[in-house]
This record gives C-alpha cells, sequence and structure tokens, in this order.
C-alpha cells in the first residue's frame, strides 16, 4: 500500500472518530438538557401545588371570617409566600388597659384563627403595629416607647393562641412599634388603622 493510501486511511479514520466523539457529546448534551428539562418541571408543579395550598387556605379564612371581613373589623391578604390576618388592636386589646392582654373581643376572633391553624402546618409570625403617639399614664409605667407596647401586645396574642392549643414551636412574636404605618398618623382613622396585629402564616422549607 502506498504511503499516499496509508495517509488517506489515517485522514478517514481520524475523522470517523471526530464523528463519534462529536456524537457522544450530542447525547451527552441532550441528557443534560433533559434532566433540566425534567427537574425544572418539578419545581414547577411543586410551586403550583404550593400556591393551590395558599389560594385554599385564603378561601378558607375568608369564608372563616366573613362576617368580620364585611364589618372591616379584619382583613385577609393572600402573600406571594402566605396569607395574612390582619386585626385591628381596638378589638383585639382592652383600650386604656395598663395590660396588652387579649381583650374579650379579641378572644373570639383569637379563639376561631386558633381552631383553623390546628389543623395546619403553618408557621406563624405575630407581628404587633402601633401609632405614633406614646404610651399614657399606666401604660407607659409598662411600656416606656412602642416599641414595648407593641412587643407586648404580638407576645400575648402568641400566649393566647398556646393557650388554645397551638405549639409554641410554630410561632415568633416581632415587635415594629410606630414605624411601619398604613396610614397618617395625623388623624384618629389613620392611627386607628395603623394600630393593628398581622398574624402571618408561612410554610417553612423541609
Amino acid at each position: 500500500m502506498t504511503t499516499t493510501s496509508l495517509r488517506t486511511l489515517s485522514l478517514l479514520g481520524l475523522a470517523l472518530l471526530v464523528s463519534v466523539a462529536g456524537a457522544c457529546v450530542s447525547a451527552t448534551q441532550y441528557e443534560m438538557t433533559a434532566a433540566e428539562r425534567d427537574s425544572l418541571a418539578v419545581v414547577a408543579a411543586e410551586r403550583e401545588a404550593e400556591l393551590a395550598q395558599l389560594q385554599a387556605s385564603y378561601d378558607s379564612l375568608t369564608n372563616l371570617f366573613e362576617a368580620e371581613i364585611a364589618a372591616n373589623e379584619l382583613a385577609v391578604k393572600q402573600l406571594v409566600d402566605g396569607v395574612e390576618v390582619e386585626i385591628s388592636t381596638d378589638i383585639m386589646f382592652s383600650s386604656g388597659a395598663s395590660a396588652a392582654n387579649v381583650g374579650d373581643d379579641g378572644q373570639e376572633f383569637a379563639i376561631k384563627l386558633a381552631e383553623y391553624l390546628k389543623g395546619t402546618d403553618f408557621f406563624i409570625s405575630v407581628v404587633g403595629h402601633t401609632d405614633s403617639q406614646q404610651p399614657q399614664g399606666g401604660l407607659a409605667q409598662r411600656y416606656p416607647t412602642n416599641w414595648e407596647l407593641a412587643a407586648a401586645r404580638a407576645a400575648n396574642a402568641v400566649r393566647f393562641l398556646q393557650s388554645e392549643g397551638i405549639e409554641p414551636s410554630r410561632m415568633i412574636a416581632v415587635s415594629r412599634g410606630e414605624f411601619q404605618p398604613v396610614a397618617t398618623n395625623s388623624t384618629a382613622e389613620g392611627r386607628a388603622q395603623n394600630r393593628r396585629i398581622q398574624v402571618i402564616l408561612r410554610r417553612l422549607p423541609e
């Protein structure tokens, strides 16, 4: 066989090897792409199921508190990653009391909420908010600023939920004081909107 023939066969063999290697790379890339696609599909399905669960929880809470929502005593909001129940502290706590204890009217709300929460696995953040007016009289002796007052109200709401059978490990009490208003503090109506308790329900990652 001539040198030219040998050179030609060598080139053909090299081309064949390159072709086979290219096919292997393409197959590997396809397998990776398919795996990535399957992974994204799983994530999308899990997110869709999570959103459906949140929608169901929102619907259940709006039905549970239908009368209170209609009377503007309570609001239920659907969040991106949870559900929020917002209650006026004027309803939850006795007005002018020297201690930030849940009042008789507030107990009705809290008992209904606790009964609902017993059947869920939500992590519960209870957030206290006040208006910009500082505590006065006997209230100021126990709570020098709105930080302490909002914290005490959130803590007492958590304690009440615990007394109704909610596991304490599922809850946290947080104070935002006067520093996250939703309305003006220059009017009585605005201040009333700012005095509130948020109960934020979220599912923690497993």
